[in-house]
């Protein structure tokens, strides 16, 4: 009965802290079936994407998000999938034609990054792989890839930049 008691009271007093660090009422059962409403209109596809972006403005204005910490976990996934989903819309002809004139861009700009942190490196004396991955790095989000790359540092490991 004491233990039961004691997650009471602590579950109380989370919610009493949260609300008092957002200035607004714990998730309730409004919350919820707004959310849910929400939710179900602008997949249906009932509502316009802008009217449904100004509703989920709103409600994040008016209410706490009834499942935050499932929605961290959930936003990485939905992010990832919807990319993927793209990709599968686009013309692969039609890609491979609009990106030709900028591969030999793309490949001259990582190159010369690449060439002047090489010798920057060399010049100011600092160690060569540290060098590389400076350069590796600046090369690619010259060269607009700020998407996830992987460098390999020459002992046999790889390092994942994002």
């Amino acid at each position: 009965m004491t233990a039961s008691m004691d997650r009471a009271r602590k579950r109380v007093a989370t919610i009493n802290y949260i609300e008092h660090l957002t200035g607004r009422s714990y998730p309730s059962n409004l919350s919820k079936n707004i959310f849910f409403i929400g939710l179900i209109l602008a997949a249906s596809g009932l509502v316009s994407p802008p009217i449904a972006l100004a509703g989920g403005l709103i409600y994040a204005f008016s209410f706490v998000h009834p499942f935050h910490v499932d929605a961290k976990k959930l936003s990485k996934l939905l992010l990832q999938a919807s990319v993927v989903g793209l990709g599968f819309g686009m013309d692969l002809q039609q890609v491979l034609q609009t990106g030709r004139p900028g591969s030999i861009y793309t490949a001259a700009s990582i190159s010369m990054a690449l060439l002047l942190g090489w010798g920057l490196g060399r010049l100011l004396r600092v160690k060569q792989r540290i060098s590389f991955l400076i350069s590796a790095g600046t090369a690619t989000d010259l060269s607009g890839g700020r998407s996830a790359r992987s460098v390999p540092t020459g002992s046999g490991t790889t390092i994942l930049c994002a």
